[in-house]
């Protein structure tokens, strides 16, 4: 009799038993040992699960005047100046009424995506819908993610109220700090083009476990569908449904993590994964883990090229920064980032909004022990004295 590999009992185990007649389970009649070799049905010890919370008569509040003002407050936040949203405020309330009737009667369709770049600092496709669907998105962001945030796991960062970069950052130091000089390792993993790789059929399945509305079910459903990178596949950056959705999706590798691996010093950051311990080879044997359970119930894949090994005693790249036991760095391209922009605006080339690039650098190097490099930054560049005394005492 052959035994069944431990990552498949696990998330067994873990798997809500809550279906939805329109978007199956993901559970399976058959599963595979380490070796890929079909084994059969699998039948688990009895274990008490919870009970799902399910959520249902969302849809009414999302098709309210009220709900869909306080999304486009939201979303023309930093965009005022933007035409489209000087176009959509000049017959605001018209065109309100006009995304409320389209919801409450169900007619509403996405419109197409604006492509293009960004540096960030790799270079990346923006796919960015059309401001009145941002508002559609927005609304509906703001009924279905309070449904998820009470079950995500405190290690969970990104696109989450009081949780981004340096949250992320104290956090991974708080775990470095648990091992004394020359003991333990950090391992971190990133999910090969995460967005562009999540499976709509699954991401259905998760969102239908919790949401039983079927009004609400459907327009998701079409938010979803109307963007693919292959058939069946990919949510766009650029919209904000596809933070929460990337959150959710990966919250099914957070349960495995914390409940059939029992990984203790576990952080994810939208799709990078970073593991905390003192023995290398107990690393490795969760990371094989982890890949097995990502292929197998969430049809990702670990990036080979990105899955580093370090000491802690060596200090840790992380979300912009170099993070050691006792201090926290900033890295060296930004430091000449930096320099290279203070010289543009010296020589009056310099193209961009001096001053929010000045408060830019501020507000991260302010997370880092950058003392003596401010001072350094002032000395060499004296109009930053001259020119922004807000930021005067910082530097």
């Amino acid at each position: 009799m052959r035994m069944v590999c431990a990552t498949t009992v696990a998330a067994e185990n873990i798997r809500s038993t809550v279906h939805h007649p329109e978007y199956p389970s993901l559970d399976a009649a058959e599963y595979k040992t380490g070796s890929g070799e079909v084994v059969g049905e699998i039948r688990t010890f009895p274990v008490q699960q919870p009970i799902m919370k399910t959520h249902a008569n969302l849809y009414p509040k999302i098709c309210t005047f009220p709900a869909l003002y306080r999304a486009y407050q939201r979303c023309r936040k930093g965009k005022r100046e933007k035409e489209y949203a000087i176009a959509f405020e000049q017959d605001l309330e018209s065109n309100l009424f006009s995304i409320r009737d389209d919801l409450v009667e169900e007619r509403w369709q996405p419109g197409p995506y604006s492509r293009f770049f960004v540096e960030d600092p790799k270079r990346r496709l923006i796919n960015a819908p059309p401001f009145r669907d941002r508002i559609v998105h927005q609304v509906v962001s703001g009924a279905i993610l309070p449904c998820w945030l009470p079950t995500f796991i405190r290690d969970t960062y990104a696109c989450l109220t009081e949780r981004g970069t340096h949250v992320a950052v104290d956090r991974l130091q708080q775990f470095m700090r648990r091992h004394p000089e020359s003991t333990g390792y950090v391992l971190q993993l990133d999910v090969k083009s995460y967005f562009a790789s999540v499976d709509h059929r699954i991401l259905l399945s998760l969102l239908a476990k919790r949401i039983r509305d079927r009004q609400m079910m459907h327009l998701i459903r079409q938010i979803v569908e109307s963007y693919e990178d292959a058939p069946g596949v990919g949510i766009p950056l650029g919209n904000l449904t596809s933070q929460g959705f990337a959150n959710i999706y990966l919250h099914e590798l957070d349960m495995f993590a914390k409940h059939g691996l029992r990984i203790k010093q576990y952080l994810r950051y939208m799709d990078d994964i970073t593991l905390v311990h003192d023995d290398k080879a107990q690393l490795w044997e969760w990371r094989d883990e982890i890949e097995t359970f990502l292929t197998d119930r969430l049809h990702l894949r670990l990036h080979p090229d990105k899955q580093v090994l370090t000491p802690v005693d060596c200090g840790v790249t992380y979300l912009g920064y170099r993070v050691y036991r006792d201090h926290i760095r900033v890295l060296a391209r930004n430091v000449r980032r930096v320099y290279r922009r203070l010289r543009q605006m010296e020589a009056g080339t310099f193209k961009g909004d001096a001053r929010a690039s000045i408060s830019s650098w501020v507000g991260y190097a302010k997370h880092a022990d950058t003392h003596g490099l401010n001072c350094q930054i002032a000395e060499r560049h004296p109009f930053l004295r001259v020119a922004f005394n807000p930021i005067e005492a910082k530097l």
